[in-house]
């Protein structure tokens, strides 16, 4: 699509139809079911570009909401993939690549001594809490409000709440109240809150997005991290990190490379496998021992599936042997910049939000970094911003739903000019 053509998107919305027969609500996750003007039917991804099942071609940030760091059907990935199915695909049993990709990891993250896999960040979540608890003899769980964990209930909670630390509660019908009770709320970058939630004695673990990224792009504050780990020590309580967006986005190393601090118990997914389904844990030995002996249950059909494995070795070894975060780095720095000055241009209170790596936040509100949940809440136009996504959609950019943008190994200075004056028009139109 260029920025000329006039959308249409008459296929989708016979798709969407289609589907809506027969998949309630006619999508199979929930975060896509407000797509606008109807949810999108994607035919193909080459690239940093998507074509729609109307042909339009977008420029596409929005990455499978994060895992396409070398953009899509990237050649080693795919080939990898492609000789993997010649030998099989799934074998209720090991196979050698689950030996490599282990060794590649632990090479990588120096912080990590042996590991887990699984399907999903949320698995992953849910088992490290679990580990926590057994290593603990505790119920309770710091996390905080803005972040994301999973779906499922013992994690699932009401992530507005600002009041001081406080039980949570349940954010959908039909989800267990007494397993909402087991979660303590803080706001993120509030380190009183933390050891207010720690005073009881009764936490297993606190649990965290180093760099709050399901709501906004909110970095720790000086000093933060260190803090919240200094008081895990005190109190006895282990350190959770989620990495399942930083990973691999701020650096080979993640947001625990960034920042220099890591946590007790490391959780990897998306960008860790080029859109197949693959996440990890990874911690010491000794905490994971106890799942090693089956003391601390972790299971699943399709854990270590053979091609998911190979696309998680493919992409850990072009990331390490390619090194492709500096041209990344570049360009996310060139979009950002560009749209920065597009608003001192045209003065329409458009806000970006970049901290580093190939990851930035567009929002409509005060320029500068904001600290919280409720700080962004009350520094973000969100109907302004949904306006502005849907032009640049209509324009052939492709950002995520809630304006986070992810730059990857695909993008060229091409594609950021073809970026920039779709935003312009954008802006523009508003």
């Amino acid at each position: 699509m260029t920025t000329e053509a006039i959308p249409c998107y008459d296929q989708s919305r016979q798709e969407h139809a289609r589907r809506q027969k027969v998949i309630a609500g006619g999508v199979n996750s929930n975060v896509r079911l407000h797509g606008a003007p109807v949810p999108l039917t994607m035919v193909c991804g080459d690239g940093a570009l998507l074509w729609d099942v109307d042909d339009n071609v977008y420029i596409d940030y929005a990455a499978g909401m994060g895992p396409m760091i070398l953009g899509h059907n990237h050649p080693a990935v795919t080939a990898a993939v492609q000789q993997s199915l010649s030998t099989g695909q799934l074998f209720a049993g090991q196979h050698p690549l689950e030996a490599e990709f282990g060794e590649t990891l632990v090479g990588v993250l120096p912080w990590i001594e042996s590991i887990r896999m699984g399907m999903s960040g949320t698995e992953m979540d849910l088992l490290a809490v679990r580990i926590a608890r057994a290593a603990t003899g505790r119920h309770k769980v710091v996390r905080f409000t803005g972040h994301y964990h999973g779906w499922l209930d013992p994690l699932f909670v009401d992530m507005t709440v600002t009041a001081p630390p406080m039980e949570a509660v349940p954010l959908t019908a039909g989800q267990s109240v007494s397993a909402a009770t087991d979660v303590i709320l803080c706001e993120w970058n509030d380190i009183a809150q933390v050891a207010q939630a720690l005073e009881s004695g009764h936490v297993a673990c606190v649990l965290m997005e180093p760099v709050m990224c399901n709501t906004g792009l909110i970095p720790p504050t000086p000093g933060y991290l260190e803090g919240v780990k200094t008081l895990c020590r005190q109190h006895g309580a282990l350190f959770i990190v989620d990495e399942v967006i930083t990973g691999f986005r701020l650096g080979l190393c993640g947001a625990q490379g960034f920042y220099g601090i890591h946590g007790d118990i490391s959780i990897y997914a998306k960008a860790i496998a080029s859109g197949f389904p693959l996440a990890v844990l990874g911690t010491s030995t000794d905490l994971l021992a106890g799942v090693g002996r089956g003391k601390i249950n972790h299971s699943g059909t399709y854990n270590t599936g053979v091609s998911s494995v190979a696309a998680g070795i493919a992409t850990l070894r072009f990331l390490i042997d390619s090194d492709p975060y500096p041209e990344m780095d570049r360009l996310t720095c060139r979009l950002v910049d560009g749209l920065r000055q597009l608003d001192r241009e045209l003065g329409v209170g458009l806000a970006v939000d970049h901290i580093g790596g190939s990851l930035c936040q567009t929002r409509f509100g005060k320029a500068g970094a904001v600290a919280s949940r409720a700080d962004f809440a009350a520094n973000s136009d969100d109907a302004l911003g949904a306006r502005f996504l849907a032009c640049l959609q209509d324009l052939g950019v492709r950002p995520t739903s809630r304006g986070l943008w992810f730059v990857s190994a695909a993008h060229d200075d091409a594609l950021i000019d073809q970026t920039l004056a779709a935003a312009r028009q954008a802006l523009s139109r508003l």
